[in-house]
């Protein structure tokens, strides 16, 4: 279901042409990642509730943290950071059919490993995920 959540984002994002973005399961080293401004998505924390059952579906609430890791090129200012995720990231996420999402916090670093300027982005989601019922 982890897994579900970070496709379903990259998915978004990648039919907004926001691209590239990587799930945080991605292994692939940041220097392979490419020069340009790049996204990783991520989950710091889910939780489920008591699923509900009908006939045929099983419904799960769930509440979701989704980490978005923004990370831009060398040459890049902190306002173009923001002004690329304002205009970019915002408002796919802001605009997920089917789930409720807040702002829950966003910073910005220099990381002096690979000279960039890193916004992260932690985002609360909430919403319902469906499962259809095994016979028994």
């Amino acid at each position: 279901m982890l897994r579900d959540i970070i496709d379903d984002i990259i998915e978004r994002l990648a039919a907004h042409n926001v691209s590239p973005v990587y799930s945080a399961f991605d292994a692939r080293a940041i220097d392979r990642k490419g020069r340009s401004f790049f996204t990783v998505v991520g989950i710091s924390a889910f939780e489920s509730s008591t699923p509900i059952y009908s006939r045929y579906i099983v419904y799960l609430p769930f509440k979701s943290e989704i980490e978005l890791t923004v990370t831009a090129p060398d040459t890049s200012s902190a306002e173009q950071l923001y002004g690329y995720y304002d205009r970019n990231i915002a408002p796919v996420v802001f605009d997920m059919s089917g789930l409720t999402c807040s702002l829950g916090k966003m910073s910005l670093k220099f990381d002096s490993n690979i000279q960039r300027l890193v916004l992260s982005v932690k985002l609360r989601i909430s919403g319902v995920t469906k499962f259809e019922r095994s016979s028994p």
